[in-house]
């Protein structure tokens, strides 16, 4: 056994992650999908015992007919599974055997384990670990995972991406982005990845680290609310600008804390990459979705005015702004962030990545109203009056409309804040940082609702409507406070009413 994968921290990190994981998708599976099982249900019986007279009333048209047919739908979603049931993807190393005794002896089946490895000395040496331990019928693959994603007909509950290099490295994230590209998680699935920060004491480190923070600073500063700035986060607090914190400032406190900020910037980004970055891409790459929601699309052009108004507001557009808005401060950086656009891109070209998510934010916007819709959609937001819907805590806008009908088509993949673990420690001198992020497709959401050309007559109908908002609360709250400027505004119950609260993340674990 190699050394590295005897360390024992190293050992533990792993094994509390994979055990956490494969509980997550069994004996917690109908609680850890973002809305679960009994949501539409626990918020009727809410209004019903503590609500207003109104809601009382309101909440009394959504029938138990409605709800079993709700529960139904969703059970036919997220199907109970066993641990047998889990089909695994990891990246082998040298030792496979490790993670495949730990998978074995917590239910999983070694015919449902799959491994990757692109090194060819590491590759052969896996191999014949495999063959020499007690699993020689284990699948070992020589070549990089993503070449395998793109071809293989099935998805994976659990991928386990031990990269051992930064989340800034050629051919890291690139791998994340086509994971959820290609859809190849299950609908309900865990995604494992572990990232490394350069050991600090290294003199010949410090230029890299220092691309690192620069990175992860501005890619948090603009968001509205970030983890708070030490102690390896966790929690939440406004933003930056709310407290008259500028850019340069910013950055000092980010250089002081480098872990926490690399901690958050890690999360945030595996966050926005599958609910955001790759929906809005794929919206914008695909001529059919594009003609279906809205005109005038490609012929877009943005004066400067628009782009001044962008820049000027950071927490408004806040996704755009920190891969738009670079504070360059450090030579060498430019190409260092080209590089990660790259990867984040499903084209592999930076200037179409930001001019896509810049498009889609635009005609996303609540802001905007004339000649953007397509005759369908403007059908819609013209007889769409939200004050004639009850409101419940949150407006029902037309904003939201468009976020769950291009949801619906977009597939994006939502993050569970509940059942996210972290986790950092050392592998010889180098820190680390685990993390492990329980997605969600809402299908149970997105396909519940009519298709375009039905929605205004099917949501006009109360019992639709009220079991699609109550739903669409479980999106609000595990989004709040770390993606906030999308999907906003969908909450029915307070967001610090007890079982239905804003979610908070937990602060890294020290694994020492």
């Amino acid at each position: 056994m190699s050394k590295a994968y005897s360390e024992k921290e190293k050992q533990l990190a792993r094994n509390e992650a994979l055990k956490f994981a494969i509980s997550t998708l069994t004996k917690n599976r109908f609680t850890s999908s973002i809305a679960r099982k009994t949501y539409v249900r626990d918020i009727k019986n809410h209004f019903q015992s503590k609500g207003t007279v109104y809601d009382i009333e309101i909440s009394s048209l959504l029938t138990e007919e409605e709800i079993l047919r709700w529960e139904s739908f969703y059970e036919s979603i997220i199907r109970k599974k066993k641990p047998s049931d889990l089909r695994i993807a990891y990246l082998s190393g040298p030792n496979p055997e490790n993670d495949i005794e730990i998978l074995v002896e917590n239910g999983i089946l070694p015919e449902n384990i799959w491994a990757f490895e692109s090194d060819n000395k590491t590759y052969s040496n896996a191999i014949m670990s495999a063959l020499e331990s007690k699993f020689p019928f284990v699948k070992i693959y020589k070549g990089r995972i993503e070449n395998y994603l793109k071809i293989l007909s099935f998805k994976f509950d659990i991928i386990y991406l031990d990269f051992c290099s930064t989340i800034g490295s050629d051919k890291t994230i690139s791998v994340v982005r086509d994971i959820f590209y290609y859809q190849k998680l299950e609908t309900l699935g865990i995604l494992i990845t572990n990232f490394s920060l350069p050991n600090k004491a290294n003199p010949a480190n410090k230029e890299y680290r220092e691309k690192l923070n620069l990175l992860s600073a501005n890619y948090i500063y603009p968001k509205p609310f970030t983890e708070r700035y030490t102690a390896l986060g966790g929690g939440f607090r406004e933003s930056a600008e709310c407290h008259s914190i500028e850019q340069g400032e910013f950055f000092k406190i980010a250089k002081r804390n480098e872990e926490t900020f690399y901690s958050q910037f890690i999360t945030r980004l595996l966050y926005d990459l599958p609910s955001v970055i790759i929906p809005y891409q794929r919206l914008a790459n695909n001529e059919s979705l594009i003609n279906l929601f809205f005109k005038n699309f490609k012929e877009t052009s943005f004066d400067e005015d628009y782009y001044e108004n962008l820049m000027s507001f950071p927490n408004d557009n806040s996704l755009i702004w920190s891969l738009s808005n670079f504070f360059i401060a450090k030579e060498g950086f430019e190409d260092f962030f080209s590089k990660f656009k790259r990867q984040l891109s499903i084209d592999k070209d930076e200037e179409r990545l930001v001019n896509h998510l810049e498009l889609v934010s635009y005609f996303m916007t609540e802001r905007l109203q004339e000649n953007v819709h397509s005759d369908k959609l403007e059908k819609i937001r013209k007889n769409w009056r939200a004050t004639e819907k009850y409101i419940f805590c949150d407006v029902f806008m037309f904003r939201q409309l468009k976020d769950i009908l291009v949801g619906q088509l977009t597939s994006p993949y939502y993050y569970n804040v509940d059942y996210t673990r972290r986790w950092t420690y050392k592998a010889k001198e180098t820190e680390m940082f685990m993390d492990l992020i329980t997605y969600d497709e809402c299908r149970y959401i997105f396909d519940w609702m009519p298709t375009l050309d039905m929605f205004e007559e099917g949501v006009e109908n109360w019992e639709r409507q009220l079991s699609l908002r109550f739903a669409m609360d479980s999106i609000s709250k595990q989004r709040r406070w770390y993606n906030e400027q999308f999907f906003s505004g969908t909450a029915v119950v307070d967001q610090w009413t007890e079982k239905f609260k804003a979610k908070e993340l937990r602060r890294r674990r020290v694994i020492r």
